[in-house]
């Protein structure tokens, strides 16, 4: 509900939400906002497969399709949910919008300039050859929480790595749809004649589809709240990863003690979005009336 709240403050109209089997309240609540807050909500299967691929392999799989129409998105269960979402939105979706962000629920992109994510691409556009904009990550730690206390997400955590932190060249895109040929998850592989640039909209080469060569915080960037309260982290760790189809033994490869002690991350203060908070709690209550 936050995070939906907080992309309407910046200028998002259209939201496309791959329900991977929650087992809270959330599909009740996107269901009662969705009329309001332009929502389409897909539930989005994720049955255990005998056959399920390792990402790599599913990766591979994906960029072999001539066409990606050819391929069962909804039903083919060897390829991991997260990549199958994508990749059906590009399929079903994508042609409605100008430009699409590929983010999951727990990645709040930040304008330094206060400006609507419209305006920001609209800009990045007026370069008829850029494709998509690569954000950088920002990693935010626990800052000590043990259990969800009833604020927001930015209320809740200020404390992140530093800025320099190596980890940050982890991107996600910002896509011109008429540029994307297909979706690997943290970046898209472009139509020829199309090309990432950072956020200060210079021209970058990616490496291992999924890092910059630099890190980059200047313009539009993305806090990265990986592991929330240990708690939240405890459910992450019982859903298990998203780019992994449940029948594969990596599924919940790495969430354990020491993921949970490496990206607790809490080494300096930002309180960037906290002026956000009292504007995000007006807009989840007009979303709710």
């Amino acid at each position: 509900m936050e995070w939906v709240a907080y992309y309407r403050l910046m200028g998002i109209e259209r939201f496309v939400i791959y329900n991977n089997g929650s087992t809270d309240d959330t599909r009740a609540v996107l269901d009662r906002i969705a009329g309001r807050a332009g929502i389409t909500v897909i539930d989005w299967p994720s049955a255990p497969s005998s056959s399920a691929l390792a990402f790599f392999e599913a990766r591979d799989l994906v960029l072999s399709l001539p066409d990606l129409r050819d391929f069962n998105w909804w039903g083919d269960m060897m390829v991991g949910p997260q990549l199958r979402a994508y990749n059906h939105f590009v399929t079903y979706y994508a042609a409605d919008t100008d430009w699409a962000l590929f983010i999951d629920a727990d990645e709040f992109v930040v304008s330094r300039a206060g400006l609507p994510l419209p305006t920001l691409a609209a800009s990045y556009g007026r370069d008829s050859a850029v494709g998509a904009v690569a954000l950088n990550w920002r990693y935010f730690g626990s800052s000590g929480h043990q259990e969800p206390d009833g604020r927001l997400v930015i209320e809740r955590f200020t404390r992140c790595a530093p800025a320099t932190y190596h980890g940050h060249v982890h991107m996600k895109s910002l896509v011109r749809t008429a540029a994307l040929d297909r979706m690997i998850i943290h970046s898209g592989r472009l139509r020829d004649g199309f090309h990432y640039v950072d956020d200060g909209g210079q021209p970058i080469t990616l490496r291992d589809d999924g890092f910059t060569p630099a890190i980059s915080h200047d313009w539009l960037y993305i806090h990265h709240y990986s592991v929330k309260s240990r708690a939240e982290f405890e459910r992450k760790r019982a859903r298990g990863r998203a780019p992994v189809a449940d029948g594969h033994p990596h599924k919940r490869e790495q969430l354990d003690d020491e993921y949970f002690r490496r990206q607790d991350l809490n080494d300096e203060e930002d309180r960037t979005l906290l002026h956000q908070a009292p504007a995000v709690k007006v807009e989840m209550a007009r979303l709710l009336a």
